[in-house]
This record gives structure tokens, C-alpha cells and sequence, in this order.
């Protein structure tokens, strides 16, 4: 049977961490102190590891730890929390924005992680673990992760900001509609960004009132400074988001302006050759009595006739402010 676990650590009393092999992770685990193990959840041997390496836990949590798709959330049980995550997807062949999550249950003496696809700001802990940060329980690891995460995830959302700066600029000189498709662009991502991050506040709200042992008055303090970090990203997302759909409606109006003033200006040339529209159909009908036929000037009296009706057409429509 395959092992699921990628890595796993002990944490000392002064919360320094030592890495432990595979084979002895099931031990650590029983052990008391501080323990993180990461496993990967594309393993087939996942489930069964987890009923045999942790069988305390509740049915129910490990299937919301191995599920497929899940939405970021918190869910207290007397003995830990069950914590849903989701972080920005730098994976090849991967958008930012479709975040991949991270599925965690955390009790005073354990930790699990488990991904389906890699999260950049788990491992980055990891190598912060590895280089010295201390981690002296449960509470400041979930600190740490939630903020490692936040971290890792707020560049892209304000370089979406940067780009609609650029882009406003650029759509109010010209109008561009070649534009249009990079605004889209933009508020797609950034719609999907709120998806995701909406119900992440949520569940970091509700860390702050969890009780546990290991959430003393230091973790909660914490918390509140993720959940103010995420709150921030939100509304950067919320504001953004506006300003794009402001310069995707400038874009349509600047077209329907464009579109407006070349049918004002049909209109006008169609005004002005309406009344010469008619002395020529009068005069193209081929009945007997018309004046002038058969006479040499007919011809020119005619065409200065319709000149003068256009020439007076025109200083009637620029008395009346018409253009």
C-alpha cells in the first residue's frame, strides 16, 4: 500500500521543529507533543491510513478531509477544529485564481494537512519550519498557515488593481472597444476571487470564538489580524471589480456615442436631400404639361433651384444649432 504522507514534523516544547521519516510518522502521531503531518490526497491508501493511523476521528471529518471539492469553512468538535482552506493556484497549466484548497484537522497534540493539488503557501511554511520559526502549538501553526496563504494570495489581487489603473487611463482617451476583452477578463477573475475568498472570512471569523485549548487570548488576537488581512483583500476585490464594470459601461458608451453621431449625421444628409429628392421625382415623371421641356435652360434653372433649396437647408439647420 502506498503511503499518503509527503512530510511530517515534531515540535520540541520550545518549538522547534525536527523532521521525522515516513515510517515512524503513526508513532509521533500517538505521541504526546506537537506533531504535523502532510499527506497527499491523490493516494488511494488515504482513507485507510487516516481510519488506522487516527481512528478517533469521526467518519465524517475524514471524508470531508478526502472529498474532492469542498468550500472553505471551520467546524468545531470537542476534540479540534476541521479547517478548509484555499489558496492561489501557481500550478502548471493552472489560473491563479482557481484557488486550490487545503483540508486540515488540528487538535492540541496533532496536525494534519492533506492537498489534492500543491499549495505554494503550505510549503513555504514548511521551509520557514525547516530554517528556525518556531511553532510552540496548534494555535500559532494555524496563524501562520491562514497568514502564510493570505500572504502568498494578496499580490495577485492587487496587480488586478494595477492592470484596471492601466487600463482606465487608456479607455478614457480612446474608447477603444479592443479593450473590452481584457476588462472581461478581469472581472472574471476577480468574480471568482470573491467566490473563494467570501466564505474564507467567514471561517476565519469563526476561529475567533472557537474554544479550544490551544486558542488562547495570543491565537485570537492573531486571527482578528487575519481576518482584518482578508477583509482588506475583499474589498480590494469588491472595488476593483466596480471600477471594471465602470470602464467596461465607458467602453459601451463611448460606442453607442460613436454610433449616435454618425446616425445624427446621416439624419442630416438625409434631411437635406429629402426636398431635392422630391423636385427630381416630379420631375422624372413622364407625363405631358411639365414646365421646361424641350427648353435648354430647364436643365441649369433646375440645378440651381435644388442648390439654393440646399444652401438655405443648411443655414436653417445651423441657426437651429443642428451641427
Amino acid at each position: 500500500m502506498t503511503n499518503p504522507v509527503i512530510f511530517a514534523y515534531s515540535f520540541s516544547s520550545e518549538g522547534k521543529a525536527t523532521k521525522i521519516s515516513n515510517e515512524k510518522v503513526a508513532d509521533e502521531l500517538e505521541n504526546k507533543g506537537l506533531a504535523w503531518v502532510h499527506l497527499d490526497n491523490n493516494r488511494k491508501s488515504i482513507k485507510q491510513w487516516l481510519q488506522r493511523e487516527v481512528s478517533y476521528l469521526d467518519h465524517l471529518i475524514i471524508d470531508a478531509l478526502t472529498a474532492e471539492e469542498i468550500r472553505p469553512r471551520v467546524m468545531e468538535f470537542d476534540s479540534g477544529l476541521l479547517i478548509i482552506l484555499r489558496g492561489i493556484n501557481l500550478n502548471k497549466d493552472s489560473e491563479p485564481e482557481d484557488m486550490v484548497s487545503i483540508r486540515a484537522w488540528i487538535d492540541a497534540e496533532r496536525i494534519i494537512t492533506i492537498q489534492r493539488r500543491e499549495m505554494k503557501s503550505l510549503f513555504d511554511l514548511r521551509d520557514q519550519v525547516e530554517n528556525g520559526k518556531v511553532i510552540k502549538n496548534s494555535g500559532e501553526f494555524v496563524y501562520n498557515l491562514i497568514y502564510q496563504t493570505l500572504f502568498v494570495t494578496a499580490p495577485f489581487l492587487y496587480a488586478l488593481g494595477d492592470k484596471v489603473d492601466d487600463l482606465e487611463e487608456k479607455i478614457m482617451t480612446t474608447h477603444d472597444v479592443a479593450f473590452r476583452e481584457e476588462i472581461l477578463q478581469i472581472r472574471t477573475k476577480l468574480t471568482t476571487f470573491k467566490r473563494y475568498l467570501a466564505p474564507q472570512r467567514e471561517a476565519i471569523a469563526k476561529l475567533r470564538i472557537c474554544e479550544q485549548e490551544w486558542t488562547d487570548d495570543w491565537t485570537k488576537r492573531h486571527f482578528q489580524e487575519n481576518l482584518d488581512q482578508i477583509t482588506m483583500m475583499i474589498e480590494e476585490v469588491e472595488e476593483t471589480r466596480d471600477r471594471a464594470k465602470i470602464l467596461h459601461d465607458e467602453i459601451f458608451h463611448g460606442l453607442s456615442e460613436k454610433l449616435n453621431k454618425s446616425m445624427y449625421v446621416l439624419s442630416l444628409v438625409s434631411s437635406i436631400f429629402i426636398p431635392l429628392t422630391f423636385f427630381t421625382s416630379i420631375f422624372s415623371v413622364n407625363i405631358g404639361g411639365l414646365p421646361g421641356v424641350g427648353k435648354d435652360f430647364a436643365f441649369w434653372s433646375m440645378m440651381v433651384t435644388m442648390f439654393a433649396v440646399a444652401i438655405l437647408q443648411i443655414l436653417f439647420f445651423k441657426k437651429k444649432k443642428l451641427f
